[in-house]
């Protein structure tokens, strides 16, 4: 048996009957696949809210005691203190 078989050539006479092909075949087929693919998935749960997180407020201390603190509408904080 030889090492490099030679594979026949072929006249481009004989080419011009051809047609098609498996990668024809292939994409025609590949969309109703993915469709039939997706269809057979379940559809994903929405994913569970964040908890809340509690509105963050400043710690003030006078002396070591915690002192009240209030918020505003304006976004600031307001405390009384009696020293």
């Amino acid at each position: 048996m030889p090492a490099h078989e030679e594979l026949p050539t072929l006249d481009t006479a004989d080419l011009s009957k051809v047609t098609g092909g498996t990668a024809s075949d292939m994409s025609s087929m590949l969309l109703p696949m993915l469709m039939m693919r997706n269809r057979a998935q379940p559809a994903a749960a929405a994913p569970a809210p964040a908890p809340a997180v509690p509105a963050w407020t400043p710690k003030i201390t006078v002396g070591g005691v915690d002192q009240t603190v209030t918020p505003s509408s304006d976004g600031t904080f307001t405390t009384s203190t009696d020293v």
